[in-house]
């Protein structure tokens, strides 16, 4: 298991992150500029942490109380991989070269260096590529060349910072599916930055969310996508609609929360009080737009105009108003071909399932 404790100022800016990771992937996401790049620097050994500890399975990296370092592994006595965003491949050197590098002062016989890479040529879709220069090779192309360096040396952790981010959407999901299947083969743990929720949906284990230096919520992709924790995480994962209100009534299995516009069931279990002000959520592709009819009766269900769409694909983006208002206020996902039936400006009718809120308190 891996352990970090760690804290760091570098001028004005001071991280303070702990968290464990068994073999998984854990997801590092938020804003520019909150730590999460510096995170990984500091389990390499490439910054040194003011105080803390890591520690990965038997092995302490980094132990530091007050100004005492009890323990500061050097970087190469920590075995990690570590992929940068910008590839970083040498460029005289030919694909084969690049990957095989970090093993080629090892005790590994020439024949057991060629065999190993042939192995990750082939796991990473580079075969008839280990002749090619980085120049002569896609973007793509380069980053599996990066990531098979950094498992060549077998790494009990694969550092990842940005991998995709230059990449194009085909070569970027072609690629998750890459590293799902290394992650199956070596069993490590894989530390993944992004500022892309697709990387977080179709990669991720376990999700931190970073915020100004420290982690907000750490935990399982379903636990910080559908039940967030705080405001920030819920505008991170792009719940979209985050309303806040009072609690006015209390049963066993839901309360009702309203302000002075709304007024909402919901299904929860947390202990809420009459008077305790709430922030009520509801994820766009959540809330059902009923199209039938307009004479819909019950909790949570409300009538508004559509006042804009945007089309992503498959799905498209409803902004709704619901008070009378010139600015949207609810924030609707549905598939294209039901937004092709709906016209701008017209009524339309929605229904927010008290099942799928969520309430933060």
């Amino acid at each position: 298991m891996l352990q970090v404790d760690v804290y760091k100022r570098l001028g004005d800016f001071e991280l303070d992150v702990k968290f464990e990771l068994d073999n998984e992937i854990l997801v590092l996401f938020g804003p520019s500029g909150c730590g999460k790049s510096t995170t990984l620097e500091l389990i390499a050994g490439l910054k040194e942490p003011d105080r803390g500890r890591i520690f990965n399975q038997d092995s302490t990296f980094f132990h530091k109380v007050g100004k005492d370092i009890k323990v500061n592994l050097p970087i190469n006595r920590r075995r990690i991989g570590y992929v940068f965003q910008d590839y970083s491949l040498f460029p005289h050197m030919t694909a084969f070269e690049n990957i095989a590098y970090g093993i080629q002062d090892s005790i590994y016989s020439e024949k057991k260096i060629e065999g190993k890479v042939d192995q990750l040529l082939s796991e990473l879709r580079l075969k008839g590529l280990a002749d090619h220069y980085p120049c002569e090779l896609s973007g793509g192309q380069q980053q599996r060349v990066a990531i098979a360096r950094a498992l060549i040396v077998e790494p009990d952790i694969l550092l990842l910072d940005e991998p995709f981010s230059a990449l194009d959407t085909l070569v970027r999901e072609k690629l998750r599916q890459d590293l799902l299947r290394v992650h199956a083969e070596f069993k490590i743990p894989i530390i993944y930055v992004t500022h892309n929720l697709t990387d977080v949906f179709e990669l991720a284990d376990k999700v931190a969310i970073y915020n100004e230096g420290k982690i907000e919520q750490f935990g399982s992709k379903d636990d910080v996508f559908y039940r967030p924790q705080t405001r920030n995480t819920a505008r991170f994962v792009e719940t979209k609609n985050i309303f806040d209100l009072v609690v006015s009534k209390c049963s066993d299995s839901t309360v009702e929360v309203k302000n002075d516009k709304l007024k909402l069931t919901v299904e929860t279990k947390q202990d809420l009080n009459v008077g305790d002000k709430v922030i009520a959520t509801i994820r766009p592709e959540f809330i059902d737009l009923l199209i039938e009819d307009s004479n819909f009766k019950g909790d949570n269900i409300y009538s508004g105009i559509l006042r804009r769409e945007l089309c992503k694909g498959a799905v498209t983006r409803l902004f709704i108003n619901l008070f009378n208002q010139k600015d949207f206020d609810l924030i609707v996902d549905i598939p294209t071909l039901l937004a092709e039936k709906l016209k701008l400006n017209e009524e339309v009718v929605v229904n927010l399932p008290k099942e799928s809120m969520h309430i933060i308190i």
